[in-house]
């Protein structure tokens, strides 16, 4: 994604900065962990660890903002983007 010749396969309308693209790749993970989460991959102090440190990035990083901007979107499975916005930016 951070390719600005190869960015239009998955969305031709806008090109991605470096750190945009970053922030999908971790979105995407974030998304997968959760995914995992609710297949009962993960024991319980695995997923807390997950869920703090996608509340530590979203606190502390700028993620948050890309998220505000992506999510109406809807990049992401709406069971993970309800997650994202009433467990992790709420709390």
């Amino acid at each position: 994604m951070e390719d600005p010749p190869i960015q239009n396969v998955i969305d031709n309308q806008e090109k991605f900065s470096r750190e945009e693209a970053y922030a999908f790749y971790i979105l995407w993970i974030c998304s997968h962990a959760y995914a995992m989460n609710k297949r009962k991959v993960f024991d319980d102090n695995e997923w807390k660890g997950w869920l703090q440190w996608m509340r530590h990035i979203f606190r502390r990083g700028t993620i948050k903002d890309l998220w505000k901007q992506i999510e109406p979107d809807k990049w992401f499975n709406p069971d993970f983007e309800n997650f994202i916005n009433d467990e992790i930016i709420q709390k």
